[in-house]
């Protein structure tokens, strides 16, 4: 029986404390239906449906402790501490697991994944005891959706499996859940396949290629932040997110930026993601951008711009593109400027007049920049192409799909304890920096800096490639699927039969 060919019912387990776990458990439910045809999905939140205070509440008092860092800092560390770890799990499978155990078996799944650190103690007993009752495996697998630290409740040795994002997760997961590492698969974080699509669309060498660079220009064409591409090979893209609701010190930042840019005479647009932050979103709208460099003091901007050069493809793409033009690359780019030893030509030519420095060939023209305002978007990822570097809170989900992509990542705030780890993953892996949104120009002079200097962007583009894994939740569902339906091919006469196994 073909693995691809057989319907699966799926029960993820989530609540929404943040947009990552139900992003998770979305991106994985998509490819249950892509990759096993008729297969169905459900989320629940067992936590806030079926337990007791003060758990019950949990999505309200996230909400607000996310907002007050000093607070969060404090529970989360009182939380993950051992003595309280046994009391919190003692009392939620005394006081949940029978009703849980219920609200599964209405669902009649045939597996159980859990995307949520608080849904894994009282479910994996709960699965348990059903495959027991009903004599048909119910298993339940763990998709840990943090990168560099992981609260105690993510780990249960109980689970078939755990699907982990980074070798820190995998070292708390063995260390603290004592977890088997038979048991653990670094998998990567799951996120949505349009940017698995992308990172196709960029080619085996990213965005640093030539074919990156092409599919680059195409994507800012098609956004509308660039009007022409032959005219604006040059402008910078900075995203700018601050979460779903637009949050963080968005309005400082952006002031920042526009004026650091506009002082280095920087040609670039600021996109700035403000969610259903409304209000911001319509106050950049009706800024007056010129009296904001009018009305502060900025540094002297130095206009000496080399001359301009003739244009060709080195004035296109930077040479390094050029040198790690792949095969692959070159059939793309011919299908589009004619045969590859013309290019070739073209390239060898134009490097021994102009050199290997790119500044020496960038056209002179006045310094514009650009800021555009959005609101709520639904093709992240095609933004996240069209930059060149991001500017974002440590949030795990993002930082993955940045590096999906090969994007370059400014970091200017985190949630103390889980999100101070995420932190660390994008240090260690070369990619990007942190520099706390409480210093808006700091962070504006980083990124200024990194802009400036063309080889330190590839570099930091090729890490953050690296670190990626666009693919996660297709080779995590893939790895569930097939174990889920290796079990149901040996025993096809098993069913879960809700009514007379409660």
């Amino acid at each position: 029986m073909s693995t691809d060919s057989t319907p699966m019912r799926i029960l993820f387990l989530s609540s929404d404390t943040g947009g990552g776990h139900r992003a998770s458990a979305e991106s994985l439910g998509a490819q249950f239906e892509k990759i096993f045809p008729g297969s169905t999905y459900e989320l629940l939140d067992i936590v806030k449906e079926h337990s007791s205070a003060p758990f019950n509440g949990l999505e309200s008092w996230y909400q607000h402790l996310s907002s007050n860092p000093k607070q969060w800092n404090m529970v989360y560390k009182i939380s993950n501490s051992p003595p309280v770890e046994r009391i919190v799990k003692t009392h939620l499978k005394l006081t949940t697991e029978r009703s849980v155990r219920k609200r599964i078996l209405s669902h009649e799944p045939d597996v159980v994944i859990s995307v949520h650190p608080l849904m894994n103690n009282v479910p994996v007993t709960s699965c348990a005891k059903i495959s027991s009752e009903t004599g048909r495996h119910l298993p339940m697998f763990t998709v840990v959706t943090d990168l560099g630290s992981g609260h105690c409740t993510w780990f249960d040795n109980g689970v078939e499996k755990m699907f982990i994002g980074s070798a820190r997760i995998k070292e708390l997961a063995m260390k603290r859940g004592k977890v088997p590492e038979d048991k653990i698969e670094l998998s990567g974080l799951p996120i949505r396949h349009d940017f698995a699509m992308q990172a196709d669309f960029l080619g085996e060498e990213g965005r640093s290629s030539l074919q990156g660079n092409i599919h680059q220009l195409q994507t800012r064409k098609k956004l509308g932040i660039i009007a022409d591409a032959e005219d604006e090979t040059y402008r910078k893209v900075i995203l700018v997110m601050g979460g779903g609701e637009g949050v963080g010190s968005l309005s400082s930042i952006v002031d920042a930026l526009y004026i650091e840019l506009k002082s280095k005479n920087i040609v670039s647009t600021i996109v700035v993601i403000c969610g259903r932050n409304i209000v911001l979103k319509e106050s950049f709208e009706q800024r007056d951008w010129n009296n904001l460099m009018l009305s502060l003091e900025t540094k002297d901007t130095d206009t000496n711009l080399p001359p301009k050069k003739k244009t060709g493809i080195i004035s296109k793409f930077t040479t390094s593109s050029i040198e790690m033009l792949s095969k692959k690359g070159k059939q793309f780019l011919k299908d589009r400027s004619g045969s590859v030893d013309e290019i070739d030509e073209q390239c060898e030519e134009e490097k021994k007049q102009d050199g290997n420095d790119l500044a020496e060939i960038i056209p002179q023209q006045e310094s514009q920049v650009k800021v555009e305002p959005l609101g709520f978007i639904t093709n992240m990822a095609e933004y996240m192409v069209a930059a060149d570097v991001l500017v974002t809170k440590a949030g795990p989900g993002t930082i993955a799909e940045a590096a999906s992509v090969g994007l370059p990542v400014m970091l200017t705030s985190f949630l103390p304890g889980q999100e101070e780890g995420n932190v660390d993953f994008v240090l260690e892996k070369k990619f990007g920096e942190y520099r706390t949104d409480a210093e808006p120009n700091n962070v504006a002079s980083g990124v200024s800096s990194w802009l400036q200097d063309p080889d330190l962007m590839v570099q930091m583009s090729n890490s953050a490639r690296d670190a990626g894994n666009p693919n996660a939740a297709r080779d995590i569902v893939r790895k569930i699927g097939t174990s889920v339906l290796r079990w149901k091919e040996h025993h096809p006469n098993l069913e879960i039969d809700a009514e007379t196994n409660k």
